[in-house]
């Protein structure tokens, strides 16, 4: 078992769902909801959730209410540890923050029966529910009767927002829950590069149609909070990343190597790209995410101040670390040195945008006078001869 720390949760979770449920795959869309709900809760007792996948369908509960006996999340949980041979996935997820639409926080691994009989011995016994209703009533009722009595009060106070089920003794609760914390706190981190997804075809296609529009460019692809490279991409990036070169899995075809960085280390991971000397091209959501270009990097002829010099760049050499200079302070005694590639590129940063404007422009291409003629001829109508006027007797038959 291993736990998956600041992960994008729906992410997570729909690898399972793509893997373990044959039908009602739509359960899903209900328990986003709730994931995105206790995100934004600041009620402890809401943050950790217990969620669980079968074949047909999905289920997400309340750690609180499932340690508290004869709640409805108490008894989903087991019933299919009990009641069913199905083989169920279980993971207990604590969603913390909400960053760019999507829920991030921490995925514990858990055996579905052996937690299910966990709950089942160390479960405390329910004292009352207590209900909210839309305009902020609170109504508490013994458990049994707090259904029909909620029922009579929705006309006067709306809807019930919120139903929690109190236990009797709310210390051994919290020693329950303290132990299931202290548990999941002891499992390994997952090795985060090698949870990477299988791609579909339909991503596959996405991707494929980018790289053919940047064939020169390393593609940095996002995938479940991944910028992922591919094939002969992910040779050269994984010695320049420090990462491992792994197998990508793509639903109907071969595999292909693949390696990457997570989406948060944008800015790191492309820059250890761009350095070494390659175009960089990172793609999201079918959109322009990102695009570096090497000749951005350190720009040749340009006119840059290394250490008050004014200098002039001649030429880049990645393979050598090596950019060679030249001083043209003194225009009658210039005077041509190396430095490495950081060095200079320090300045390039410093100089900000406006060095770029020193790039001296191409001339365009001059156009001979015998070329010029012969355009003007093309563009000429043809010429057609003007008819002549018929005299008299030559309009006689």
């Amino acid at each position: 078992m291993k736990k998956y720390t600041d992960v994008d949760i729906v992410a997570e979770l729909q690898k399972l769902v793509d893997s373990h449920v044959d039908s009602y795959k739509e359960d899903f869309d209900i328990d986003k909801r709730i994931i995105r709900r206790a995100a934004e809760s600041r009620n402890p007792e809401g943050k950790t959730l217990m969620w669980f996948c079968r074949p047909h369908g999905t289920h997400c509960l309340n750690e609180n209410q499932v340690f508290i006996q004869g709640t409805r999340d108490h008894n989903t949980f087991r019933f299919y540890a009990e009641q069913t041979y199905d083989e169920c996935v279980a993971r207990v997820i604590v969603p913390k923050a909400v960053k760019r639409g999507k829920v991030f926080g921490d995925v514990f691994e858990i055996n579905y029966r052996e937690q299910a009989a966990n709950v089942a011995q160390n479960s405390v016994a329910p004292d009352h529910d207590r209900l909210t209703f839309a305009d902020g009533f609170v109504l508490e009722a013994p458990c049994r009767s707090s259904f029909d009595a909620a029922m009579a009060l929705i006309g006067e106070h709306g809807g019930v927002k919120t139903h929690q089920t109190l236990p009797k003794d709310a210390d051994a609760l919290v020693e329950v829950l303290s132990k299931q914390k202290s548990r999941r706190d002891r499992l390994p981190e997952a090795d985060r590069t090698e949870a990477l997804s299988p791609l579909s075809i339909s991503e596959l296609r996405k991707y494929e149609a980018v790289k053919k529009a940047h064939p020169d460019a390393l593609v940095c692809f996002a995938q479940n909070g991944y910028f992922e490279l591919y094939g002969k991409d992910a040779e050269k990036a994984a010695p320049l990343l420090g990462t491992k070169l792994l197998e990508k899995k793509v639903r109907g075809k071969p595999s292909m190597p693949v390696t990457g960085f997570r989406e948060s280390a944008w800015v790191a991971g492309s820059h250890k790209l761009w350095k070494s000397g390659a175009d960089v091209f990172l793609s999201k959501d079918g959109e322009t995410f990102k695009e570096l270009k090497a000749a951005d990097y350190i720009p040749v002829g340009a006119t840059l101040n290394v250490d008050g010099i004014k200098c002039r760049i001649d030429a880049v050499d990645f393979a050598a670390d090596e950019v060679r200079l030249t001083n043209i302070e003194d225009k009658n005694r210039p005077i041509r040195f190396s430095e490495s590639i950081q060095y200079v590129r320090s300045y390039v940063e410093d100089a900000g945008t406006a060095f770029y404007d020193t790039i001296p422009k191409k001339p365009a291409a001059r156009e001979s006078i015998r070329d010029k003629l012969k355009s003007a001829q093309k563009a000429q109508p043809p010429h057609t001869p003007k008819p002549q006027k018929l005299k008299g007797k030559d309009m006689e038959l």
